[in-house]
């Protein structure tokens, strides 16, 4: 961010920090993410701690860690929002990351096991959440093939030492 001066919240579009009742069609969505695509890191940032879901959602996709930190500490980001985001096989491994870190987020049964069930969740972080699962969901994990044969196998000796396979 050097060299760049400070964002006044003015200049960002009221609709892209406004939360909207009913979800916004097609070709807002569209213009929200032409408007988006053409700010600075400085002034993404901002949008991502002030702005609605849907800016949120937009900027979550960005490459840059500064970004994506910003979408994950906003203060308007909820737990549903985590869950979506844990669950999104198809975001970077960042995200995955920064939401792992976050504290009263991992409180929430949902978001560990929708991080154990994402492939792109780093193996260290997996392997210290099975810990914390239900038998049912330690039998579903131990079967699937979309998450690495090493969480599988895991899953089956925690099983096995619970006595339960």
């Amino acid at each position: 961010m050097e060299n760049e001066t400070p964002v006044d919240e003015a200049r960002l579009p009221k609709e892209l920090i406004e939360e909207a009742e009913a979800p916004p069609d097609k070709k807002i969505s569209e213009s929200l993410y032409g408007k988006i695509m053409k700010m600075t890191v400085s002034e993404k940032t901002k949008l991502a701690t002030l702005g609605n879901r849907e800016a949120r959602n937009i900027l979550i996709k960005e490459s840059n860690r500064l970004i994506l930190s910003a979408v994950i500490n906003s203060p308007k980001m909820t737990e549903d929002d985590a869950l979506a985001y844990a669950s999104n096989k198809s975001l970077s491994d960042e995200v995955i990351k920064l939401i792992a870190l976050k504290k009263e987020w991992m409180q929430s049964y949902q978001i560990k096991l929708a991080l154990v069930a994402n492939p792109k969740t780093p193996t260290t972080v997996s392997l210290k959440l099975l810990n914390y699962l239900m038998e049912k969901d330690l039998r579903n994990i131990s079967k699937s093939r979309n998450i690495p044969p090493l969480i599988s196998r895991a899953a089956i000796r925690i099983l096995n030492k619970q006595g339960r396979v």
